[in-house]
């Protein structure tokens, strides 16, 4: 399977690529990068399609790609992805703009029912009866030059979404469901985790309900001062100091390097490093006053009823049949617990965030009034 792809080394040649492309109503947008020993992801290639030819811009060629910021920047035109997340964050580091609007056919294809997190090849073939071959999967897009079967490999990753553009769009504006896919779309660039703000980062630790305030204090620091470490020199988090390390540190409420080494399991190596920084921050932590500390973590005080969560798992299985979408689309576990956890001294039930907007219409009221009964009609919906 050939393509027609032209490789961009230059960033004239860019230039009049960006201004042809804002011509255009939408775009197919990849890219291919690398990850292996820094922080940010390095993009090795970017593969734009305009519907008639495909273009292949070598980012490591090409002294200046800013240009495409304008292109990204252009709510004229929509840019159509696959599996988005890590290409937004990808971009947003190269060239410091987030794609707007976006359309990502993985999302699509969950509101239309094909599967939830499908992969691009799986998309292809259902739509399209395309096989697309994975032998570059795991190329190294850093190495030059890049092989004819890198390139032609890369083309392929792009040059079939519009395409399955088109047959989506028809279908979700058939099914009333452009609306839904617009909103989860706007919501993506939320997720880019290099986005999130380091004194926020302790919220994705596991199992901080264990800790009391002062220990969360300690972990909300610990995670604020790892984050801007591995920002600053450019490396994996866990190359730093590994999450568990830091949760044992907090829990124990530990103070000096020999504590670090043998109850946080920190090596030798990190502790030459950052070992001083650690202390520092613990210090620090314990300062703080109680009235700044985070507020607890949320966890219920009595544990999730396994028979009503298994209603409300059982009416998001019946509304996603009923509107052909993947039940994992319109609500998660994760989901239902935060739901069941909200509950407030008068019996009543908020809905969480991710339960908002067009999934409130059609799940969120619906799980808010079984939750309404009482305990005993509640277990009628089990038979």
């Amino acid at each position: 399977m050939n393509s027609k792809h032209e490789y961009i080394v230059t960033s004239s040649r860019l230039n009049d690529i960006v201004s042809h492309c804002q011509t255009k109503s939408v775009v197919a947008i990849d890219t291919e990068f690398a990850r292996f020993k820094t922080y940010y992801p390095i993009v090795g290639l970017i593969q734009i399609y305009d519907g008639q030819f495909c273009y292949l811009i070598d980012p490591l060629e090409i002294d200046d790609i800013s240009s495409l910021a304008r292109l990204m920047d252009d709510r004229s035109v929509t840019k159509v992805f696959h599996a988005c997340s890590e290409d937004l964050e990808v971009l947003k580091h190269s060239i410091d703009a987030i794609p707007d609007p976006v359309f990502d056919t993985q999302i699509a294809a969950a509101m239309l029912g094909v599967g939830y997190s499908i992969s691009y090849q799986s998309v292809i073939e259902h739509y399209l009866s395309v096989r697309i071959p994975k032998d570059e999967t795991r190329s190294d897009w850093l190495m030059r030059p890049l092989t004819g079967a890198q390139l032609e490999y890369a083309a392929l990753d792009v040059i079939h979404l519009l395409e399955v553009y088109e047959i989506q769009g028809q279908m979700l504006k058939r099914d009333n469901k452009t609306a839904w896919v617009e909103q989860e779309c706007g919501q993506l660039p939320l997720g880019i985790a290099t986005q999130m703000k380091p004194e926020d980062y302790y919220h994705r630790v596991k199992n901080t309900f264990h800790l009391d305030r002062r220990q969360l204090g300690l972990l909300k620091s610990l995670c604020a001062w790892r984050e801007n470490k591995a920002r600053q020199i450019d490396v994996p988090r866990n190359r730093i100091v590994e999450e568990k390390s830091l949760f044992l540190i907090a829990q124990q409420s530990l103070k000096d390097k020999n504590a670090f080494q043998e109850l946080a399991k920190i090596s030798p190596r990190q502790l030459r490093k950052y070992g001083s920084d650690l202390e520092s921050v613990v210090d620090e932590s314990h300062r703080v006053p109680e009235h700044e500390l985070p507020p607890l973590l949320e966890r219920s005080v009595s544990p999730i009823s396994s028979k009503t969560l298994k209603v409300l798992k059982k009416i998001v299985g019946i509304k996603a049949e009923e509107h052909s979408v993947v039940p994992e689309m319109l609500a998660r576990r994760r989901h239902l617990e935060q739901l069941l956890r909200s509950v407030n001294d008068q019996g009543q039930y908020s809905l969480p965030i991710d339960l908002s907007g067009w999934r409130k219409e059609i799940i969120g009221d619906e799980l808010l009034k079984a939750l309404s009964r009482n305990e005993k009609d509640i277990q009628l919906e089990l038979k």
